[in-house]
């Protein structure tokens, strides 16, 4: 593989693709019709329509289409109804104000999209006492046994506890038919705003979906590492970069194309990836999947810019 030499030029800022709703979930659906980006959405497959026929010709494998699959099954929709009065005025990649900093204190929606990262099942013997979900601290008998959610996305997304508090992570929304799962959020565990990141916790007593997510987890890491064997000759060839996203709030959609620039961030896998995979209002967050690189990368999008769409820096997940 022949590597090409990471850009130094002086990254752009721009800005956030989280949707803002001041009239709630009545909006999305309009949103989505008066979208200037991206009209009629014609480069965004429903996850239910995707298959081999919509990635490049090198990458029409079963293992592609089955990692990509699996992606889609960890995509969860983000609906956040609180902005923290602690969002700095500025800062991270973007330019000009940060994100919703005008909205702090406020219950304005906003949609972003995320991945779960990881799922650990508790029982009694754990001591982590009941489960902290919404169904449970409303009973007088709740769970003992109760599934935590580690979801990854980008920190404008979700900022901190309070945010976190006021989130619901919904998983399956795969179309019209297919509402989803709410996951509740609990609290945000890990962050880093300057590479846009954060590893938000949701938790549910939802045991059947507990493990269904646990075994998808690994069912996709190992698939990550069997594309990363096959496909890492070609990452500087031919760039394929897919998201799985709920543009505009709305259902799971594909989205495939290349990436076409890389800055070098300091330290192991801090860097930045823009790319031309279509994105909305409501991607921020979502998952940048760039087949053959690395066995699992944690990029999540950020936004646009003058470039084209971008990513926030990947690397480790503590």
């Amino acid at each position: 593989m022949k590597e090409e030499k990471n850009s130094q030029v002086e990254f752009i800022p721009g800005h956030h693709e989280c949707e803002i709703c001041p009239g709630g979930e009545a909006d999305l659906h309009q949103h989505c019709v008066d979208c200037k980006k991206n009209p009629g959405h014609v480069n965004f497959i429903p996850v239910s329509d995707f298959n081999l026929d919509h990635l490049p010709s090198r990458y029409r494998d079963v293992t592609m289409l089955t990692a990509i699959k699996a992606l889609s099954a960890l995509t969860v929709l983000i609906k956040v109804k609180y902005t923290s009065l602690e969002r700095p005025e500025s800062g991270g990649c973007f330019g000009g104000q940060y994100p919703c900093y005008c909205t702090r204190g406020s219950d304005v929606l906003r949609t972003g999209t995320g991945r779960v990262w990881s799922v650990v099942k508790y029982t009694e013997s754990d001591n982590k006492g009941t489960c902290p979900c919404g169904k449970c601290q409303h009973s007088d008998t709740p769970s003992k046994v109760w599934g935590e959610f580690r979801v990854l996305t980008a920190i404008h997304v979700v900022f901190d506890d309070s945010e976190a508090r006021q989130t619901k992570c919904v998983v399956g929304y795969d179309d019209n038919k297919s509402p989803g799962v709410s996951l509740d959020g609990w609290r945000v565990e890990w962050t880093d705003i300057e590479g846009d990141r954060c590893v938000i916790t949701c938790a549910s007593c939802d045991l059947k979906l507990v493990d269904e997510l646990d075994k998808m987890c690994l069912h996709f890491h190992n698939l990550c590492g069997k594309v990363s064997d096959k496909y890492w000759r070609f990452v500087y060839v031919d760039k394929l970069t897919v998201i799985v996203s709920h543009p505009h709030g709305c259902s799971k959609q594909v989205s495939v194309g290349k990436w076409t620039d890389k800055k070098q961030k300091k330290g192991w896998y801090k860097y930045t990836y823009t790319y031309t995979t279509c994105t909305c209002r409501g991607s921020s967050g979502a998952y940048v999947y760039i087949p053959g690189y690395v066995r699992q990368s944690s990029h999540p999008h950020s936004g646009t810019n003058s470039k084209g769409n971008y990513s926030g820096q990947g690397g480790l997940v503590v």
